[in-house]
């Protein structure tokens, strides 16, 4: 049997520095290098393609953070996130893959699950707030031990980083959080773990190895 890239949702999570963008772009890569019909479409969360979205992105870059107790509003987090989600769904998800176009997004769910989580957010009611969302076709989770995903961090981006980032014992809450979201709802999700603090040509193989398996080129 012979695989197409046609209308799959496909979804990057992990921690802040476990390499999710580098691996949404090799795959984008590879995919076009497959099926050059059906060019896969690179997205994600939050956008920044709605009030939603863009207020997300400016209180994570520090513009709207007027202290310290605003971070730890989970609720106010996860509506934003939601509403972003939905919208992103509708517009641009749901749209492409009704073209047979795959769609490739930099984080989904499990991020608003882990993060707000960690914020204090009760997992289960944040799981709720997702009732009737659609679920990717895969999910690859990255797992990143937070003292790794810290030094790739501070070696790969300029400037100041984002709010999250500041933190390792954050991050390794996180991480923890991930693990507690996977459980949760990872049937759901459609998840596969791969160990991200492998080499990057390592990570790389096994995420095509996974999005083969989807698409029937294995077959």
């Amino acid at each position: 049997m012979v695989g197409t890239n046609v209308g799959k949702f496909i979804v990057f999570e992990g921690i802040d520095g476990s390499g999710t963008t580098t691996q949404v772009a090799a795959l984008s890569s590879y995919l076009f290098q497959k099926d050059k019909a059906n060019a896969p479409v690179l997205t994600r969360e939050p956008t920044s393609l709605n009030v939603y979205g863009t207020e997300i992105r400016r209180r994570l870059e520090g513009r709207l953070l007027s202290d310290e107790k605003e971070i730890h509003d989970f609720v106010h987090w996860a509506n934003l996130f939601v509403n972003d989600r939905k919208w992103h769904l509708k517009n641009v998800v749901n749209y492409a893959t009704h073209l047979g176009l795959p769609v490739i997004s930099d984080r989904h769910m499990l991020s608003t699950l882990a993060y707000q989580s960690t914020q204090g957010g009760e997992m289960k009611q944040l799981l709720e707030m997702h009732t009737g969302m659609r679920a990717p076709d895969l999910t690859l989770y990255l797992h990143v031990p937070a003292g790794i995903a810290v030094q790739r961090i501070m070696q790969n981006r300029a400037g100041d980083p984002e709010y999250f980032e500041k933190k390792e014992g954050f991050l390794s809450r996180t991480a923890e959080n991930y693990n507690r979201a996977i459980t949760l709802a990872g049937k759901q999700q459609n998840v596969v773990m791969i160990d991200g603090s492998q080499s990057l040509e390592q990570v790389t193989k096994e995420v095509q190895y996974e999005v083969d398996k989807l698409f029937g080129y294995n077959d």
